[in-house]
Order: C-alpha cells, then structure tokens, then sequence
C-alpha cells in the first residue's frame, strides 16, 4: 500500500486499506491533466504569437507536411502515461477481487429504493451496518429488482449489483467514524434516498452488536423500521409532504379512499397490514403499482404491528 495522504482534502477520508492507493492514482492522473492542458495551451497561445501573419502583405509559409520527431514525441509519451495507469490501477484492483479468508461475512440486499442489510450470523436486517476497525469485512451483494451498486465512497471502495447474478466485495477499515454507503447506479426516481449509515467501531463496541438494539417503545420501533426499510423514499409523514409516488402516513390511520377498481377502503390495522405484506393486492386509485412486499424475512408480525402502531400517532 502506498503511504499516501490527500494533499488538497478535497477527498472523503481514507477509512480503508485502499484508500491510500487509490487517492494517489487520482491525484496522479489530475495533476498529468493539469500539466498536460497547461503545456497545449502554453504552445497554442506562444504559436499563436510567434508565427502570427504581422503585415498584410506577408506570404503564406511554405506547407509542411509533417514533423516525424514531434509525431513519435506526442505518440510516445501519452502511450507511456496510458501504460503507467493501465498497470498501476490494475495492482490496485487485484488485491479487491479475492477476500481473506478469515474476512466476516455480511450480506446486503438491494431494492427500489432501499437496502436490507445483515451482519454475520444475523437473520433480521439492520438499517445501518456496523464494521470492526482493523478487521476484514466481505459483503455478498444481491438485487431484487434492477441495477444497482454498493458504493462507500471514504472505503474508496464500489462494485455493482446485478439482478439474478451474486457479487461480493470486500475491504478492511481503518479509520473508527460513521461514514455513508449510497447506491452508485441510478435506479429510478428515489435513487438519491438509497443511502445508510456506515459505523466503524473498536472491539468493545463491535462485540456488543449495537445493530441488534431496538428503541423500546412500539411506537418508537415503527419509526425505526419505517426509516430502515427505506419507506421515506415513497412516504411522508407530515400533511405538506410531497406524495409523488405514495401518499403521506400523515392522519393516513382511518382515512378513506378509492381503489383502483373503484372500490372503498378504510386504512385500519387490517387494510395496513395487508398493504405491507401484499401491496400489489389493492391499489389506490391514481398510484402506480411499485412498492415492493415485505414479507416475514423482512418484518416480522411484531414489527408490522409496531409500524401500525407508530402510523396511529401522526395526526
């Protein structure tokens, strides 16, 4: 690894063993860039000046067809940068492919718009992913739907998320934070809200398992779960929010409506319920038919109720 630091801090922090690496490809490349419009631009402009027609009368110069040391000059030497970044961006990616084997084992499952998250050895997902610092993490990487990808931008670490097809990335981190995992591919209208929180730890804090911990009211839980299945994509929860692809849980708890048969609905315990586990099977008149279902790997009865539970209070 190549003991390198961000010279400008324009970069999120190195958290990661690859970070270093690929900061210094980055800057290497910027500062060819800088050097390189710089130089063209400086030979455009003394060109320019040099060999400027100065009387009007002056004559053309004679053509010249081509200058075969210049030509190898300018072939030879962004071939060279090409090789140089070629290579040394390929030993940075080698290393990425293979996990070690004692790396811990999670799983991220990708959905518009959201993410189900699982620690080692965990049944139930978690809203945020919890990381030891110093200690090698694999994660195995699915989609239900389309196209997405797992990207941590202070890990400088991204792989994509093809649907019917598992992938795996890996890293190791370094650096004790929280930091942000977003969805990297663009996946339809709420792709911005694909984000989570990534917590690095020390060992006392990683044996705890703080991504098991719940609030301790239902009501509490309801919001937890609302917020971690990623339900604000489509939801609001106050009278003036936006409802451009579902309405808002703002006094949602008994309120009447049309389905798309032309049917009523009244959104008791019953009808939510069932919209959670079965949302294609009665749909309100005027939406689009998106939301995905969660099933019992997804929510359990308890956390259903506690979602019902929290939806009663906002009003």
């Amino acid at each position: 690894m190549i003991a390198f630091q961000d010279p400008l801090g324009q970069l999120p922090p190195q958290a990661s063993t690859f970070a270093a690496d690929h900061d210094a490809l980055f800057y290497f490349l910027t500062w060819v860039s800088i050097g390189s419009f710089a130089l063209i631009l400086g030979l455009l402009t003394y060109s320019c000046v040099r060999w400027r027609r100065k009387t009007p009368d002056q004559p053309a110069a004679s053509d010249v067809t081509h200058n075969t040391k210049l030509e190898v000059v300018w072939t030879l030497i962004p071939a060279i940068i090409v090789i140089v970044v070629f290579a040394w961006g390929f030993k940075g990616i080698l290393p990425q492919q293979i996990a070690p084997a004692d790396a811990r084992k999670y799983r991220a499952e990708a959905y518009t718009w959201a993410w189900e998250l699982y620690h080692p050895g965990a049944t139930k997902s978690a809203g945020e992913l919890w990381f030891e610092v110093d200690k090698p993490a694999r994660v195995e990487l699915t989609s239900r739907d389309v196209l997405h990808a797992f990207f941590i931008p202070a890990f400088r670490v991204k792989r994509d998320i093809v649907p019917g097809f598992r992938n795996q990335i890996w890293f190791q981190p370094t650096l004790i934070g929280d930091y942000t995992l977003f969805c990297a591919e663009y996946c339809g209208d709420q792709h911005s809200m694909m984000h989570r929180v990534v917590h690095v730890v020390d060992a006392a804090t990683y044996v705890k398992e703080p991504w098991a911990a719940l609030p301790e009211t239902p009501e509490a839980r309801g919001e937890y779960f609302f917020n971690m299945k990623g339900c604000l994509a489509c939801h609001g929860t106050k009278a003036d929010s936006p409802d451009p692809i579902g309405p808002t849980f703002f006094g949602i708890y008994g309120r009447k409506g049309r389905l798309s048969d032309d049917s009523e609905y009244t959104a008791d315990e019953a009808y939510i319920h069932e919209s959670i586990r079965e949302p294609q099977k009665k749909i309100v008149k005027g939406r689009a038919p998106v939301m995905p279902p969660f099933d019992a790997t997804s929510l359990s009865e308890e956390d259903v109720n506690d979602i019902i539970a929290w939806m009663k209070t906002l009003k």
